[in-house]
């Protein structure tokens, strides 16, 4: 129940700070200022919150420990359950949503223009910047911080995220579409989170029939979608060795999706970014989403990350639970 609670109010901060952000971008005043710093500010705070996050993670035994021992199985799950992801999205953004690559409709005269144009803000140089930040947070985690300011970590993530969602609901109200590209998402956005819970969960259990693990172990072990904190919990009781699988294959579905989402931004298409991080599509990894993409993709990021960070709780048991 905790958890549950725990959750809920988290959605509600998160969602409250993009609302506040978007309503303050929109009003005219403000919209009609040049704001360079705007984009500054919020690749700062991302850099600061990716280094932060390598710290907490470098400086984790259990992730170091864990690399050697499990690593192979959790990276084998992490892969085929994002390919799984990216692959069930495509399918869904171009057949069922009929969207372009840049996540708008076929054949629309927004679509030729920014065709003709930048073709929106995805840009491979942002990877290197992540690369870099999550390689030295990890090393200073390890190496250089001592435990006593690691423990400091955990606010500074949390502040960082708070800043960052408020920019990037800012960023959402100056466009003036906020509304407009609500109203053409409609309710199918909810078929995103469906999307990559089924591409996970499938690509898991191939992962399965290859490893010691199994079939059921493997799915329950990709069912956090990114939840580090919450999945490797759940699965304790049920099993040491698969919550230790889950816990770092988790960790690595973050980190791989946030090296990650500027080529497929670049090479695959805008909505399909929303599939890689999982249920951490609405908090750390969004504004590294709305970054590499479009203000537009954050509410089909957002939403996914919202869904799938609820359906955690249920998952992990219910696979559980499975008699087989």
């Amino acid at each position: 129940m905790g958890t549950t609670l725990g959750t809920l109010l988290n959605l509600a901060i998160y969602i409250g700070l993009v609302a506040v952000g978007a309503v303050i971008g929109s009003r005219r005043a403000v919209r009609s200022r040049p704001m360079p710093w705007l984009g500054k500010l919020q690749f700062l705070a991302l850099m600061i919150l990716i280094v932060s996050l390598g710290v907490k993670l470098g400086a984790n035994d259990e992730v170091i420990s864990s690399l050697g021992q499990i690593g192979l199985a959790a990276l084998l799950i992490t892969v085929l359950a994002m390919a799984g992801s990216l692959l069930c999205l495509y399918l869904l953004r171009r057949f069922v949503f009929h969207l372009d690559r840049y996540g708008l409709p076929q054949g629309s005269a927004q679509e030729t223009e920014e065709t003709e144009g930048s073709g929106g803000k995805a840009d491979n140089s942002l990877t290197k910047w992540i690369v870099l930040a999550v390689a030295l947070g990890m090393l200073a985690g390890y190496f250089v911080i001592p435990d006593r300011m690691v423990a400091y970590c955990g606010r500074v993530i949390d502040f960082g995220l708070y800043l960052l969602l408020f920019l990037v609901g800012m960023d959402m109200g100056r466009q003036g579409t906020m509304l407009a590209d609500i109203k053409a998402a409609g309710l199918k956005v909810l078929l995103v989170p469906v999307a990559v819970a089924a591409g996970t969960l499938g690509c898991a259990a191939l992962a399965g029939l290859f490893l010691p693990l199994g079939i059921k172990d493997a799915m329950a072990a990709s069912a956090g979608f990114g939840w580090y904190s919450l999945a490797p919990t759940l699965l304790a009781p049920y099993s040491l060795s698969v919550s230790a699988v889950a816990f770092l294959s988790n960790v690595m579905r973050e980190i791989f999706s946030i090296i990650a989402i500027p080529f497929v931004a670049k090479y695959l298409g805008y909505v399909e970014c929303a599939a890689l991080p999982g249920a951490a599509a609405m908090d750390t990894v969004l504004p590294v989403v709305v970054g590499a993409t479009h203000e537009r993709i954050a509410i089909y990021s957002f939403t996914s990350g919202v869904v799938l960070s609820l359906a955690v709780p249920l998952l992990v048991p219910a696979i559980v639970a499975l008699p087989f």
